[in-house]
């Protein structure tokens, strides 16, 4: 049987491992007080003080029974002895959790006498792994506490401080500061221990947090006991102050050639004023742990973005945020990788570090590989931060990669995927700054009280400099020359690029900076990004990129990805580019100097072309029965391809800035594309319920039609406009309209527009409740489809004319009609087909008390009209439903619907939203917030 004897943490004793019943609390005492005192004499009469509290006036009988009990307890292999005057515990000091801490601390003592750190950390660390928690724990005696517990607490602790110390010398930062902190907590008056923390951040790099600690005792010794920080204290933070190597610095290294090290200070000087980038700056913050870990590999941050993005200003700043956690120096290098001059080349690169570290010429290998070997080897565990300003390509980076225990900061405006890839490099891709941060960075030039003084004056000057740090700076230092001046004066000119040049130097003159950009580029990129320039919108893809330029769709997205990595276009998602501002302008400029007048016309004819192609196609595959026939628009060819209506309703969504655009964009010099495109983005309209697009595209459409004198043109238009006025609930307006289409049409003789025209002036006549013209209409246009034999459409008209003797009450006509109008497109009929006539059906039968089958008839069909992603049709019916289920007592049921409808018509910013809110708040008795449904 092994017996095992602990104090320091709760007192007890094992026998192989499992706990020895030793009798009660009173036996415990002795047993502990014994072993405190191990293998000497410990007296009766402080036995029974630590037990009684009371001077030890109480039985000694009782006394040496709990001695009895623990003899029983522990066997032969444990002899408690009396003594003349006492009691004695005879036990080996390998069996004491107390004398194995002692022994084991001894060692380490003296390994860090000899210097020898690493060694001595580990006894040090044995010896703290006997502490199982407060010495004495569970021991019931106040008076054993205040004799013996603090006393070796305080031992404990010296034993800790002697820890940090021995790893302090052997540069095992990361793992000291943690414990040193929490020991600094425990112990906020201990000042040896906030001495070695401060030692422990400053070498970690980190001298900001080391001076703060030193704050913070300094105000709790001042507080608590009105004292200064001590001498020792004192030199500490002075030396961490001055970067004097007084015991606080790490003592530089040699190199391995035997050549004493310079510490290079090469890092430009940071910018007076910076502003924004916190989330790119922790991004970069988020590198140092693994820089300062001496065991892990060399962290990269490759700070990418286009030219006057503020990379260098980023870096720098940053730079100069840590430098003191990297007292082996910071390497700075500009490669010119854009900009007058040559790139330098690595050769020359490597020189040019080596020589800062202070490696002789001689000492220089003359070939690449040797150089970049012998920099890896002289950086190697020296905590460099090595900076390399304007990269061009990865090539020219790999071989200036230091040693680990350094940082690396690559900046650059190209987008160095290969050094992510081979040399696991983190990305920091910087975007515009937004308004905020561009504000806050224009009045630390200007002053605050300016723009206090007008900020909205203050937004536009920052958005005209589309966020760009370097345009802000100079427009900026413009400004401040004539203080007196409204910041709008600055804004607003016809030569944007221009607005931004301070006439010394290329540094402040954007055309400059974004030409050396451009002239890297092979000449059919250059040449696609003068194009795009002219005519694209907000953003495009890779299709409407090879339209403009007349080339194949693979051509255009390698074209597109060097563009992108050049940092000349934005990709927002997959698939998609943009332009900053400054760019487009200066590729449209580039493009008026070097491409022709008619290849210019050429690329936005091309253009104008495959959006309306692309259009035709997407509106075929989402509204199959419009009349394309008759305005002439069945055999444009080209165009993107859909194979779903989603995917053209997708499609829609997603060019519709581009396609609202692009009709502004033919109002000028295409007026049969202009209006024809118009009229096909009606079909998204319609499922969109973008109201105040479809009438402003629609006005410049209608002046096309009627420009172009094409009658069919304007009969289409003016019929887009019937209906989304009759969509907006103006009904008045949408009959004016539709009158004169219907007009046209007779005038044309075209029979099948005529029938168009009467439906929907049917449409318009039920929603002004004139019910008899309205069935009057209907008639008219389905005696015109069954002569045409218009099937498809012959069933919207026959749902129509359900719809207008649902309203006057005639629900059986209704019901049969809407049935007749099912069987024309099959009882399997799609969505697309059958919405509607569903809706129909659901109020005729409701209307004939039918109510189950008409709610789930009316239920199918928002079902269909979400389905197909018309979130108008479903909000209007949802506020249909509502109303029925309030007619029939269902109050709950008419809630649940009106909420719903309220939340659709709200982000449409439909006119109908405020009568469903009013509808909610007469149910509920409370007036509905506005915005809040």
């Amino acid at each position: 049987m092994v017996l095992d004897f602990r104090v320091l943490g709760p007192a007890e004793v094992t026998a192989d491992g499992r706990p020895v019943p030793l009798g009660g609390s009173r036996p415990l005492i002795v047993l502990a007080g014994l072993l405190l005192r191990a293998n000497r004499v410990v007296p009766v009469d402080e036995l029974g003080r630590w037990l009684w509290d009371d001077d030890g006036r109480r039985s000694k009988g009782a006394l040496q029974t709990y001695v009895l009990r623990l003899r029983r307890a522990l066997g032969d292999q444990v002899a408690i002895r009396t003594e003349s005057g006492g009691y004695r515990i005879e036990i080996e000091d390998d069996l004491l959790d107390l004398s194995r801490f002692r022994a084991l601390a001894a060692r380490g003592k003296a390994a860090l006498d000899r210097g020898e750190s690493r060694q001595a950390a580990t006894h040090f660390a044995d010896a703290l792994a006997q502490w199982r928690g407060p010495a004495l724990l569970n021991v019931e005696s106040d008076a054993l506490h205040r004799d013996e517990a603090g006393q070796l607490a305080e031992e404990r602790l010296r034993v800790r401080e002697q820890w940090a110390d021995a790893l302090l010398g052997v540069g095992e930062y990361g793992t000291v500061v943690p414990e040193l902190t929490r020991l600094t907590r425990e112990n906020p008056l201990r000042e040896r221990l906030h001495e070695q923390l401060m030692t422990a951040l400053y070498r970690s790099g980190r001298q900001a947090e080391a001076l703060d600690v030193y704050r913070r005792i300094s105000g709790v010794l001042a507080e608590e006991l009105g004292l200064d920080p001590g001498p020792s204290l004192q030199r500490t933070r002075q030396a961490i102050l001055t970067g004097a190597d007084d015991g606080v610095a790490a003592p530089p290294g040699r190199y391995r050639l035997g050549v004493e090290p310079q510490v290079p200070r090469q890092l430009p000087a940071d910018l007076r004023t910076f502003a924004g980038r916190e989330n790119d700056l922790k991004a970069l913050h988020a590198l140092l742990p693994e820089a300062l870990d001496a065991g892990a590999s060399t962290p990269i941050a490759s700070v990418e973005g286009m030219g006057g993005i503020g990379k260098t200003a980023l870096a720098v700043h940053f730079a100069h945020e840590i430098a003191d956690r990297f007292p082996g120096g910071q390497v700075y290098l500009n490669l010119r990788g854009y900009g007058p001059g040559e790139p330098v080349e690595p050769l020359a690169a490597l020189e040019a570090m080596l020589t800062a570290l202070g490696v002789p010429c001689e000492a220089i290998p003359a070939d690449l590989d040797g150089r970049a070997a012998s920099w890896r080897t002289h950086t190697a565990g020296r905590r460099l931060l090595v900076l390399l300003d304007n990269a061009n390509r990865t090539e020219q980076v790999s071989p200036l990669l230091p040693g680990p225990g350094c940082l690396v900061v690559v900046t650059s405006r190209w987008q160095l995927r290969a050094l992510v890839a081979t040399h696991g490099a983190r990305r920091v891709a910087l975007e515009e700054l937004g308004d905020e941060d561009a504000v806050e960075l224009l009045a630390s030039t200007i002053g605050h009280d300016r723009v206090a003084r007008d900020p909205g004056a203050a937004e536009r000057f920052v958005r005209y400099c589309g966020g760009l740090p370097l345009a802000i700076r100079i427009l900026a230092v413009r400004a401040a020359e004539y203080p007196d001046l409204p910041l709008d004066e600055f804004t607003g000119s016809r030569d944007l690029l221009g607005s931004f040049d301070l006439a010394d130097g290329e540094d402040t003159n954007i055309r400059s900076v974004l030409s050396h950009s451009y002239l890297a580029l092979e000449p059919s990129t250059a040449r696609l990004l003068r194009l795009l320039g002219l005519v694209t919108g907000a953003d495009f893809t890779a299709p409407a990129a090879a339209a403009v330029a007349g080339i194949d769709l693979p051509a255009a997205r390698a074209r597109l990805e060097t563009l992108a990595a050049a940092h000349l276009l934005g990709r927002p998602r997959p698939g998609r580019y943009q332009f900053h501002d400054l760019v487009r302008a200066y590729a449209s400029e580039a493009a008026s100097q070097f491409d022709p007048p008619a290849e210019r016309a050429a690329a936005v004819d091309r253009l104008l072309s495959w959006y309306l192609a692309s259009a035709l196609n997407a509106s075929r595959r989402m509204r199959p029965e419009r009349y394309y026939r008759l305005l002439e628009l069945e055999d444009l060819g080209g165009g993107q391809e859909f194979a779903s209506y989603h995917d053209a309703l997708n499609w829609f969504g997603e060019e519709a800035g581009n396609l609202i655009a692009a009709v502004h964009l033919a109002r000028r010099r295409r007026d049969d594309v202009c209006w024809k495109l118009a009229w096909l983005l009606q079909t998204y309209f319609m499922t969109s319920s973008r109201l105040d697009d479809w009438r402003s595209v629609f006005a410049v459409a209608l002046e096309a039609a009627r420009a172009s004198g094409h009658r069919p043109g304007e009969a289409g238009i003016l019929s887009g406009l019937g209906v989304v006025n009759g969509v907006a609930r103006q009904y008045g307006e949408s009959r004016r309209y539709l009158e004169q289409v219907l007009a046209i049409q007779r005038e044309l003789g075209a029979r099948e527009g005529e029938a168009r025209a009467q439906y929907n002036l049917a449409l318009a006549a039920h929603s002004l409740d004139d019910y008899p013209w309205a069935y009057e209409h209907g008639k008219q246009a389905l005696a015109i489809v069954r002569e045409l034999g218009m099937g498809q459409f012959e069933a919207s008209v026959l749902r129509a004319l359900g719809d207008i003797c649902t309203s006057m009450g005639d629900h059986e006509q209704a019901l049969r009609l809407a049935d007749e109008a099912l069987a024309i497109v099959g009882a399997d009929g799609k969505p697309v087909d059958t919405r509607f006539t569903q809706h129909t059906r659901g109020l005729a039968l409701v209307g004939l008390g039918r109510f189950d089958e008409g709610v789930a008839c009316i239920r199918e069909s928002v079902s269909m009209f979400f389905a197909m992603g018309e979130q108008y049709e479903a909000a209007d019916v949802l506020s249909q439903l509502g109303t029925i289920h309030q007619r029939h007592g269902e109050e709950g049921l008419a809630r649940e619907c009106w909420l719903k409808s309220v939340r659709l018509l709200t982000e449409l910013g439909h006119p109908d939203a405020e009568d469903v809110r009013a509808k909610l708040a007469a149910l509920v008795g409370t007036e509905v917030t506005p915005g809040r449904p």
